[in-house]
């Protein structure tokens, strides 16, 4: 009889460890926290201690939907080479130093983009899409004012002043070794930082900063040509759009895909044991 509570103790403190089920593969709580710690620590560079049961709740789902992933990707015989994980980690977190635990948890992602490429290889946007698109969501395209700068960084600050007056005879600015100009770029108005934008007002061409001191050099920024807000065009915005809604109808298909998938599979959560 003390054999037999024995061995029903062992298995509830065994089924204990248990936070779900894929089939007959069970995920454990130490797994799971591992998995957890890694990727707040690593992916999210987020202190542990702000972590919430909530959050470990969330992930446990994830942590689940992506081990689904994984087995599909096999039985599709989709894998990921070790060039393509370090692009990917390159890429998008910055760093290729990290554990095979949370090298693991991008894999997913990985995965699930070779997943949609083959899926949704036949998905196309037509220009009607695009139009519709543009034209019921012209906010979206709304442009604000902008100022094209013109940039002269200057060695010393009588050389600058020099420069300075040059520019307010409407003179043109020859680079040399003392002086470097940069090439013009446009700049949103509101972006501009306020030692700028004070100066510039009220945004005329012509309009030129004085010497700004930055890191032992002077920069000096002179509105070269004007645009006021508006909507961008149509044909400028197509590019953007199609990209949109390409991406959106992919995800689209990956989501009906998993959908459709994850019914094959016997999932339980145990989300007490949290």
């Amino acid at each position: 009889m003390r054999l037999i509570l024995l061995l029903f103790l062992f298995l509830s403190l065994a089924h204990s460890n248990v936070v779900a089920r894929i089939d007959k593969e069970a995920i454990s709580l130490d797994e799971l926290r591992k998995a957890f710690n890694a990727y707040w620590r690593e992916i999210l560079h987020l202190p542990i201690a702000r972590a919430t049961s909530r959050d470990l709740q969330e992930f446990l789902v994830e942590f689940v939907r992506s081990r689904i992933i994984q087995m599909e990707a096999r039985r599709m015989g989709i894998w990921v080479s070790n060039p393509e994980i370090e692009s990917y980690l390159e890429r998008h977190v910055g760093s290729t130093r990290l554990s095979n635990v949370a090298r693991d948890l991008l894999i997913t992602e990985i995965l699930s983009q070779k997943i949609t490429d083959r899926i949704a290889k036949d998905i196309e946007v037509k220009e009607g899409q695009i139009t519709a698109y543009y034209y019921l969501n012209l906010r979206d395209f709304k442009l604000p004012s902008q100022v094209l700068l013109e940039r002269y960084s200057i060695e010393g600050l009588d050389k600058a002043n020099e420069t300075y007056f040059s520019l307010l005879q409407g003179m043109t600015i020859k680079e040399d070794k003392h002086v470097k100009v940069g090439q013009a770029m446009w700049y949103s108005i509101q972006t501009l930082p306020e030692v700028v934008r004070r100066q510039l007002h009220p945004y005329e061409v012509g309009k030129t900063t004085k010497p700004i001191e930055v890191g032992g050099i002077y920069v000096i920024f002179r509105i070269a040509e004007r645009r006021g807000s508006g909507i961008m065009p149509l044909e400028e915005a197509k590019p953007m759009v199609r990209e949109k809604l390409l991406r959106e109808k992919r995800q689209e298909v990956f989501q009906r895909w998993f959908q459709e998938t994850s019914r094959r599979y016997s999932v339980e959560f145990y989300f007490g044991q949290l």
